[in-house]
């Protein structure tokens, strides 16, 4: 409900108060004296958008009329959530005459804004404030006459904190429970029924973001696009802790680790993300720190001595006994044949922990990846 305040000056309606024993106001309902039509042009209402005369008008003997009249007007403006929550919105009401150009009526307000004392307070949005404009627009049908008009623009701003406390701040917690995952051993299992768990619970929260809102293509509110761009990080981060359960469970027989990503990973990011350890076992070389290879490891040359007093052992026995060649080169075959499935045991388990460790390297740098880009996305979106 709209209070409406009209003045105007009426020269039908003026007489002199000497000659009525000094009345100088009359009052008359408004059906009865000539008022302005005003419509409400950017009407969606059942009416026509014009005023209801069920109030009196007063006149004075000046033939100053004065029309205080309630109206109940329905519009319709254009939103703009691109901001949401934290959008501002321009409500703009246009009130004009059909009838009346303005050489014979002109339109003016008393004041630059609206009279907000019986203003209604609204549960999702608070009066900013507000402005009178005076508009004059040209028709084709009277080019020299214009029809003037006047705009109330009212200007909302939404009320926010319903929307941080049960959207924005879930969501900010739901990144951070996506940031302690990469806490969680991946080799356990646990982390991706968490991670998904994380994912789901956006998806539900962006399910309720679009009830909230109204239909429209124009825009993207900027809560559903740091919704979407939290959805996207932590399917990222689901796809990084695959991938590490696969670098940490590699299948049998595994390639060795390449050079170029052995020296990436197991040196520069390792010293890089402060992995120490790592580094320092596994040093630009691709060796190992105390510079034995894995054919040093099983034919040590301490056992040197032990050898030579086997070998001489044999050449006696086969000099004496010359039937049992036969057996000892069955014998030396065999021992050959167990040694080289040790050596193919311990390179394996060289490949398998160069994969494993290559895996907590690329683990921790998507866990400051993924950090770097919560703090980015929070900025972005919500300051």
């Amino acid at each position: 409900m709209i209070p409406t305040f009209q003045y105007w000056t009426d020269e039908l309606l003026r007489w002199n108060a000497s000659q009525y024993d000094g009345i100088t106001t009359a009052t008359f309902h408004s059906t009865e004296v000539w008022t302005p039509d005003l419509f409400l042009i950017n009407n969606i209402g059942e009416g026509s958008g014009d005023l209801s005369r069920v109030t009196d008008v007063t006149v004075t003997s000046e033939g100053r009329v004065a029309w205080r009249q309630p109206g109940l007007f329905t519009s319709a403006c254009e939103v703009d959530v691109s901001g949401f929550p934290y959008d501002k919105q321009t409500c703009t009401l246009e009130f004009s005459s059909w009838l009346y150009g303005g050489a014979q009526m002109d339109l003016f307000n008393t004041s630059t804004s609206m009279d907000m004392t019986a203003f209604t307070p609204n549960d999702q949005f608070e009066v900013a404030g507000s402005e009178v404009w005076k508009k004059e627009t040209y028709y084709s049908c009277c080019p020299d006459d214009p029809w003037p008009s006047i705009e109330l623009h009212v200007h909302l701003t939404r009320r926010r904190l319903f929307y941080i406390i049960n959207m924005v701040v879930p969501c900010l917690d739901l990144l951070v429970l996506n940031l302690a995952a990469f806490y969680i051993p991946p080799d356990s299992g646990e982390r991706l029924g968490f991670t998904i768990t994380v994912l789901l619970s956006l998806v539900v929260f962006q399910q309720l973001l679009t009830t909230q809102l109204p239909a429209t293509s124009t825009s993207t509110p900027m809560l559903g696009k740091f919704f979407t761009a939290t959805i996207v990080l932590v399917t990222i981060s689901l796809l990084i802790t695959i991938l590490v359960l696969r670098l940490s469970h590699p299948s049998h027989p595994s390639r060795p680790l390449p050079r170029w990503l052995r020296l990436l990973l197991l040196h520069y990011m390792a010293s890089f993300f402060c992995m120490s350890n790592i580094a320092k076992e596994w040093p630009a070389s691709g060796t190992p720190r105390d510079g034995r290879g894995t054919h040093d490891l099983l034919h040590d040359n301490g056992d040197t001595e032990m050898k030579d007093i086997g070998r001489d052992t044999l050449q006696e026995i086969a000099l004496t006994d010359a039937a049992n060649r036969s057996l000892l080169h069955r014998i030396s075959s065999k021992v050959g044949n167990i040694s080289a499935h040790l050596q193919r045991m311990v390179d394996d388990e060289e490949e398998e922990s160069e994969w494993k460790m290559a895996a907590l390297v690329v683990d921790r740098a998507a866990m400051w990846a993924t950090a770097v880009a919560s703090i980015v996305i929070s900025l972005v979106f919500l300051l």
